[in-house]
C-alpha cells in the first residue's frame, strides 16, 4: 500500500468538451497528482463520497 499523505487541495477542472474533467490533488508536501476522468468515473466518485458521508452522518446521529 502506498504511503498515505495529508490532502492539501483538491480541484476539478472541466475538459471543455463536457465529456470529463481533470482532477488535481495536492498533498501537504507539495506533491500533485493529476488524473483525467470521464463523466461516468466522476459520477462513481460522487456516489462513493455521498455514500461515505451518509454513513458517517448516520453514525453521528446515534
Amino acid at each position: 500500500m502506498a504511503n498515505e499523505k495529508k490532502l492539501k487541495t483538491f480541484e476539478i477542472r472541466t475538459d471543455g468538451s463536457g465529456e470529463g474533467a481533470t482532477l488535481h490533488i495536492a498533498d501537504e508536501s507539495g506533491g500533485e497528482l493529476v488524473l483525467t476522468a470521464t463523466r461516468e468515473q466522476l459520477d462513481l466518485i460522487a456516489d462513493e463520497i455521498d455514500d461515505l458521508l451518509n454513513t458517517t452522518d448516520e453514525a453521528d446521529e446515534v
